[in-house]
């Protein structure tokens, strides 16, 4: 449930006018994707950055800049995507991920070796990098990059020769084929899907909603709702770029699950993407619609809100380089290779922290927890950053602002259990417990008397006091955690002055 419920994040765009270049993007990737896959992502860079969105936000002039600090994967050279994976549905595990690009020219996959210390071999004869972080990058083509995890080598030997060999692109699942239709036929430029089909079971929904908001509805009514989703097929993400960017949440059952959903099913998702750190303010402001076997969340999407997708589909930044075809300047000395290195990773992490100042603080739509989500993906950004050459000070000030990202998501994170604990403790200011005993006897003046032994608590006026105690506990653990988020934010502002000051001074160059 845990990664269905991050799916639901995923969206599906209204749907654009037909591309006649969506087919030539995403050829001789498709056919690649192993047979077990029940994850894929596609994305049309061409379109995307060729949109009158595009244009206004002047995103294709800012495309380089993003890609080198680390903002975005599509490097500009980039015209298609495509992502695949096997998840472990039950564990949320990646049992393997494939990432393919298909360049506008030839790329130049040294340069993976000579920037992520990665080792040259060949694989069914095709020149192949191994990489530190458990993965191999291939150039198929000249034109046609992958990455595979994990760098298994006889894994990757075996998927190029079994795909060489395939005549037919139409091993996926149905599920998966229907997502491709939208980019080939439609022209969507940026889908996803999940194939969750036969992945849930009755025991595990009941046990989730009988624990949940929806616990205090009949018995009836849950029983359909559970019967509702054993039936999802999956989730798909799309996004629409015209004059402004549509997106939208569609979930698709095998039955009708309209008027079971139409009730509880826009709360059921908001409450998921919250829970799971991964919702983006603009969904707050979508309208849900249902028809037969489907749901869909649907609304505009900011440029801020597009970014925050992005960066859930992220490509391993080894690929990115493969495909940045720009040349550095200022020479190859050892001095020059440090100072231009260093100084690009320095850019990489301050616009990355730039980038998360950014996330939208809408009241009703961001939770400690959602803001600790982005901390943690921000982290591993920073983790995952190319550290060949770059000067050893500026290396330990990135693990010092990974680190305090990573505790500021721990103390966010931790409002929410501490302020459980602390409610589950509370008794409303009483002091007792609010059960009483009822009595009653002669009264001595011909009738009977009723009334209530002594310390008696009146039950609703307990309640009620211990409804405002909660909410004053909830409010204390959020200023508290607000207070940890603020202090990282000092300690890492003063770590960055210090060290733009320190290598200013040491390459004689601007920070």
């Amino acid at each position: 449930m845990r990664y269905l419920t991050l799916t639901l994040l995923l969206i599906i765009g209204s749907l654009s006018s037909a591309c006649p270049h969506a087919v030539a993007q995403i050829a001789g990737l498709k056919s690649r994707i192993p047979y077990d896959a029940n994850v894929v992502v596609v994305i049309n860079a061409e379109k995307l950055f060729g949109s009158a969105a595009a244009e206004q936000g002047r995103w294709e002039a800012r495309r380089k800049a993003a890609f080198d600090a680390g903002l975005t994967f599509l490097a500009p050279d980039v015209s298609g995507v495509v992502l695949a994976a096997k998840m472990d549905l039950e564990f949320g595990k990646n049992v393997w991920e494939l990432a393919q690009v298909r360049l506008n020219s030839p790329g130049n996959i040294t340069s993976v070796a000579a920037r992520f210390g990665g080792s040259i071999d060949k694989i069914d004869g095709r020149t192949a990098v191994r990489l530190p972080n458990d993965s191999i990058v291939v150039e198929v083509t000249n034109q046609i990059y992958a990455s595979h995890t994990p760098a298994n080598r006889q894994d990757v030997a075996r998927w190029l020769r079994s795909t060489d060999m395939r005549a037919v692109d139409d091993t996926l699942t149905p599920y998966l084929l229907d997502a491709f239709a939208y980019t080939e036929k439609v022209g969507t430029p940026i889908i996803m899907a999940i194939d969750l089909e036969g992945s849930l079971s009755e025991t595990q929904i009941k046990r989730r909603i009988d624990r949940g908001p929806l616990a205090s509805l009949p018995a009836d009514q849950r029983a359909a709702i559970v019967t509702a989703l054993t039936t999802i097929r999956g989730a798909t993400l799309g996004i629409t770029v015209g004059d402004k960017a549509i997106g939208a949440i569609r979930v698709d059952f095998s039955s009708d699950i309209s008027e079971v959903l139409k009730p509880v099913g826009r709360d059921m998702l908001i409450r998921a993407l919250e829970s799971q750190g991964a919702m983006i303010g603009d969904i707050d402001d979508w309208e849900v619609s249902f028809s037969k076997q489907t749901m869909l969340l649907q609304g505009p999407l900011s440029e801020n809100g597009l970014r925050r997708v992005m960066s859930v589909l992220q490509l391993p930044p080894s690929v990115g380089q493969a495909m940045d075809l720009a040349t550095e300047t200022g020479g190859t000395s050892p001095e020059s290779l440090q100072r231009i290195a260093s100084q690009q990773y320095y850019k990489s992490v301050t616009s990355l922290l730039d980038d998360l100042k950014k996330e939208k603080r809408g009241a009703n739509t961001v939770t400690a927890g959602g803001v600790a989500m982005w901390y943690d993906k921000y982290a591993r950004k920073i983790d995952n950053l190319p550290l060949l050459n770059v000067d050893e000070a500026l290396l330990a000030y990135g693990r010092d602002v990974s680190e305090l990202l990573r505790g500021g998501e721990n103390a966010l994170r931790a409002v929410g259990m501490r302020s459980a604990t602390r409610k589950g403790l509370n008794d409303g200011g009483t002091g007792q417990d609010t059960t009483y005993a009822y009595s009653e006897g002669y009264n001595g003046y011909g009738g009977y008397r009723t009334g209530y032994a002594s310390g008696y608590v009146n039950p609703y006026y307990a309640n009620r006091e211990k409804g405002r105690t909660d909410a004053v506990i909830g409010q204390q653990e959020r200023t508290r955690g607000a207070a940890s988020a603020q202090q990282m934010w000092q300690t890492i502002e003063t770590a960055t002055a210090d060290i733009r000051r320190d290598m200013t001074a040491k390459y004689q160059i601007e920070f």
